[in-house]
């Protein structure tokens, strides 16, 4: 055997007397490497965590609202998080929506309860004497408890996948983060995650490692689809949308909105690209789902559709030098709370 041959074997004791050592130490350093990939994510994952710490939906919503703007503002090739920014105010504009047809339901069974207590026994057999609960209002206050949910749940869940991927990528850069990526999934069990039943936590997803390719790289366009597409795909669609009840509720509120049925609970599905749940006036800054009764919330291509639609018109927004002041101005109050 020549002395090249010989020397092609790494654990030659002539050519490499201290390969064990060298071999321990490398051990050692891939152990150590990984283990720091682990503390980074659960500092950052910790740190979403806090954000959402607050027991009612609708101020965490506001939390969650503020922190994807603060994003933005810092970053601009965030253009996701500046986008998901107005989405999620949008999700917050639902919540209180659902709350108030909620707090009207309750308010009307409250008013029932106490006058039944209240009254003498004959009373309670006269059907003009007790105060009104009407049966429309209590189912649609029970409609409006599941969405009211299934919101917050989503909501809460997607941020506390996708805002620490955004803070790991800008303190550490492309490269660490696709080294620490498959790592993330060793915190299962030990972070805050309420769709575990629906969504293994941390799952290596390429959209998620395209995503911030393309962000590095300057195409921010790519860069948005990419996550927008991780967003839909495998967070909310199994998170939400596949949920019989929740996807049945999304189809009949687009049905009676579109075919204009006299009820006060159907809301048409928009993204208004303003800190306001809506805007009159213009269409420059919000974006329509769909005007069709057969439209369905809840497939994905749809959803994706309405969703591109509306990163593209973002774009365009930022693109123009006066539409721009308004959408950094809406942004910057969203990321102040209001």
């Amino acid at each position: 055997m020549s002395d090249s041959q010989k020397c092609d074997n790494k654990r030659c004791p002539s050519c490499y007397p201290n390969w064990k050592a060298d071999e321990a130490a490398a051990r050692k350093q891939a152990a150590d490497d990984k283990q720091d990939c682990i503390d980074c994510w659960r500092y950052y994952q910790k740190q979403a965590e806090a954000i959402v710490a607050v027991d009612d939906p609708i101020a965490r919503n506001r939390a969650i609202n503020a922190a994807y703007a603060k994003l933005w503002l810092e970053d601009r090739r965030f253009q996701w998080a500046g986008l998901a920014a107005f989405a999620s105010k949008q999700v917050g504009c639902g919540l209180l929506n659902a709350a108030e047809m909620i707090g009207k339901s309750n308010q009307q069974r409250r008013a029932y309860q106490q006058w039944d207590q209240q009254r003498p026994v004959l009373d309670r057999f006269s059907p003009f004497a007790s105060p009104r609960m009407p049966m429309a209002d209590q189912a649609t206050g029970e409609v409006a408890h599941k969405i009211y949910q299934m919101l917050a749940k989503g909501n809460t869940a997607l941020f506390l996948d996708i805002w620490p991927l955004h803070v790991f990528y800008k303190r550490h850069g492309l490269e660490r983060f696709k080294r620490c990526l498959p790592e993330r999934k060793l915190l299962r069990g030990s972070v805050v995650w309420p769709i575990g039943d629906r969504v293994p936590f941390g799952g290596l997803q390429p959209d998620v490692e395209r995503g911030f390719e393309a962000i590095d790289a300057g195409n921010i366009q790519l860069g948005v689809e990419s996550l927008a597409r991780h967003e839909q795909i495998n967070i909310l669609q199994p998170a939400m949308y596949n949920d019989p009840a929740f996807a049945t509720l999304m189809r009949a509120n687009q049905f009676a909105w579109a075919l204009n049925f006299p009820t006060s609970s159907a809301r048409e599905v928009e993204l208004v690209l303003a800190n306001q749940c809506t805007v009159s006036g213009t269409l420059a800054r919000r974006e329509r789902f769909s005007d069709k009764p057969l439209a369905n919330l809840a497939d994905a291509g749809q959803r994706m559709a309405f969703v591109m639609r509306a990163a593209d018109q973002f774009d365009r927004l930022l693109r123009n030098p006066i539409e721009r002041v308004l959408v950094e101005n809406s942004i910057y109050l969203i990321a102040h709370g209001r």
